[in-house]
């Protein structure tokens, strides 16, 4: 007689990625509304149905071993398929159309891979995408014609609505003397674009309040 395979609990793998997600399976028990035991034990669970170690602790935080990176990336597949198949079952496909705004940094690198998946997921929302700079995807917002706009530093306009947003970072080769330069008070050698560059702007604006040239 043929042994029945071993199934995986869907939801340990849900804990699992969100754990890895926040960094700490405590902070992935309160987005869970679960308790940290109860989330320790799922990952407990998971380890013994995969016979191997899942996780392990770098200091505050928690880091995938080997085993544990190779069923990340099938957790998210079936996890997305799970719920895929409930809403399919469910009846609850969405719907209708999005129309969202970007600027050429995300259509060509970021958005394509992220509008893919939620297009495989979502198959009956009809997705328009629209490249172009600042100013007219902000224009397009105030009037409708567009739903949302991932954009750089959005001046906030009437008609428009900030659902979130990420800071600029300074970036730099990590051999790359920059006390030396700042000690010595020379010009700090910069990676920008051509003007006009709302990121460029930023940084020499940045600069210039604080006396570097």
């Amino acid at each position: 007689m043929n042994k029945v395979p071993e199934s995986l609990d869907m939801d340990a793998l849900r804990s699992f990625v969100a754990g890895i997600d926040a960094g700490s399976f405590a902070l992935a028990a309160q987005h869970l509304c679960r308790s940290a035991s109860a989330v320790s034990a799922q990952l407990k669970k998971l380890e013994q149905q995969c016979g191997t170690a899942l996780v392990m602790k770098k200091g505050r935080h928690v880091q995938l071993t080997r085993s544990g990176e190779q069923l990340m990336s099938y957790a998210r597949r079936l996890l997305s398929l799970n719920d895929e198949t409930l809403r399919a079952v469910k009846g609850e496909a969405l719907q209708g159309e999005i129309r969202i705004g970007m600027q050429e940094d995300f259509g060509e690198a970021l958005m394509p891979a992220i509008l893919g998946a939620f297009n495989r997921q979502h198959p009956e929302v009809m997705l328009t995408a629209r490249v172009d700079r600042n100013l007219p995807l902000l224009t397009a917002l105030a009037r409708h014609e567009l739903d949302l706009a991932l954009l750089w530093q959005a001046e906030q306009q009437a008609g428009t609505q900030l659902i979130g947003q990420c800071p600029l970072a300074w970036i730099q080769h990590p051999a790359f003397d920059l006390a030396g330069y700042l000690q010595r008070g020379e010009p700090l050698p910069l990676v920008a674009f051509d003007a006009p560059c709302v990121m460029r702007s930023r940084a020499i604006e940045a600069l210039d309040k604080a006396g570097i040239p």
